[in-house]
């Protein structure tokens, strides 16, 4: 079984979105990182830096692994939907 850490970003957001997300496209990038070179609200509102997948992948949070597993049921939609 894969960490929650190596999961793609759809698998830790279950996301049932397209072959055409450009996650899914580019799986050796991470999912912020495609989102900063979109040019709309993404990169003006900062929201990567709030989204669970960002927070488990970089490790740089003050929440344990049981909280962030809570976080992950309870999550919200894909910023790249």
């Amino acid at each position: 079984m894969k960490l929650s850490s190596d999961l793609h970003c759809w698998e830790i957001m279950q996301c049932q979105g397209t072959e055409d997300c450009p996650a899914r496209k580019r799986q050796d990038e991470n999912c912020w990182e495609i989102a900063r070179e979109i040019d709309d609200y993404r990169k003006a509102f900062n929201v990567c830096k709030d989204c669970v997948v960002y927070l488990l992948k970089n490790k740089n949070t003050v929440l344990n692994d049981r909280e962030m597993h809570a976080i992950m049921k309870h999550k919200s939609e894909c910023a790249l939907a």
